[in-house]
């Protein structure tokens, strides 16, 4: 399908709300939408390799919930983030392709406004709890996606063969 990558933006942008309004209850709807990716892809052995990349992500969720900048309800780490990590690495081949060609600086800001955007969202939705004050807490996001951002596009063009990562859209 060579205008995948809008089905691949519907569906992360579905998991994304699911997460944010359903929290808890979002890991069913979310591990369907996910699975509707992986039965419409045409690419679905690219965007299974770049799930390798999940446990960064995972990693540094893990470190945020721990050093206390943010909460969940949740006991452990929350199958609905991990579910997130999986839909949002995997639109590295497809939705956010485009930022795999970009140049370090592009990628650096895109992280730490994106990246810190999503989070501050998680929160005023409700999913997520801000621990810190909004000026500490949105900064430490933006500074920690800063840094993120470009190790998850360098770990997508190391897993990425060179002829497959120029012809994906």
């Amino acid at each position: 399908m060579k205008r995948f990558w809008i089905i691949n933006l519907l569906l992360f942008q579905l998991c994304w709300f699911s997460a944010a309004l359903l929290g808890d209850n979002a890991a069913l709807a979310m591990t369907l939408l996910i699975a509707l990716h992986f039965l419409l892809s045409p690419t679905r052995k690219a965007d299974a390799k770049l799930l390798l990349l999940m446990p960064i992500g995972i990693a540094v969720d893990k470190l945020q919930l721990e050093i206390g900048g943010f909460s969940t309800v949740d006991v452990g780490f929350p199958l609905w983030l991990a579910l997130l990590w999986c839909i949002f690495i995997i639109s590295f081949n497809h939705s956010l392709h485009w930022l795999t060609r970009q140049k370090s600086w592009v990628v650096v800001l895109f992280g730490a406004i994106g990246g810190a955007s999503s989070y501050w969202a998680g929160i005023q939705f409700g999913v997520l709890q801000a621990r810190w004050n909004e000026l500490m807490l949105v900064g430490s996001l933006m500074l920690v996606w800063s840094l993120l951002m470009p190790l998850l596009i360098t770990g997508y063009r190391l897993l990425q063969p060179r002829t497959l990562a120029n012809t994906m859209r």
